[in-house]
């Protein structure tokens, strides 16, 4: 397994980049939400746990993953240009997609839009074959939201806790 770092890739959810991304149906999410909670990731028996706060607009997503204790690990920023991620004393890295960024630090693409997904308490699969459970939710507002997410997909188990959920106004 990567660094603790590599548990920003998670979301935290594009197959290949040559190829056009599949339709993953968002109608009626909302287009924007801010979302606190913590993330394991397995890979062949070895594990993380990160705490992940993601902030996301129309036009921009930020991520950031922090220690157990609170000590910031890395900050994946995305717009217009792409995403770059960021790391403490380290040179910011440019990473073409989300699915490109975490096939480097995971071994296995996942498109952020599977995530928005299943944090919407939807468990799509998409093509990169994930078996996906929604195993607690609870309403927010009027938005369903997963409380808790497994993921699994060869040898790879990402447990999402979602600690705190709001949506922005559209």
């Amino acid at each position: 397994m990567k660094p603790p770092a590599a548990l920003a890739a998670c979301l935290l959810a594009a197959a290949c980049a040559t190829v056009a991304p599949p339709e993953i149906p968002l109608q009626g999410l909302p287009s924007g939400f801010d979302m606190a909670g913590r993330m394991s990731v397995t890979h062949d028996g070895r594990g993380d746990i990160a705490r992940i706060r993601w902030a996301r607009t129309p036009d921009a997503d930020v991520w950031t993953v922090s220690s157990p204790l609170g000590a910031e690990l890395a900050r994946i920023e995305r717009g217009a240009d792409g995403l770059v991620v960021h790391r403490p004393d380290a040179v910011p890295v440019v990473a073409a997609s989300f699915a490109d960024l975490t096939e480097n630090l995971l071994g296995a693409a996942l498109d952020e839009r599977l995530l928005v997904a299943w944090l919407h308490a939807r468990p799509v699969a998409g093509p990169e074959g994930w078996a996906v459970t929604i195993d607690e939710t609870r309403r927010v507002g009027g938005t369903e939201v997963a409380r808790r997410i497994t993921a699994a997909r060869e040898g790879i188990v990402v447990k999402l806790v979602v600690d705190d959920y709001q949506a922005r106004p559209e």
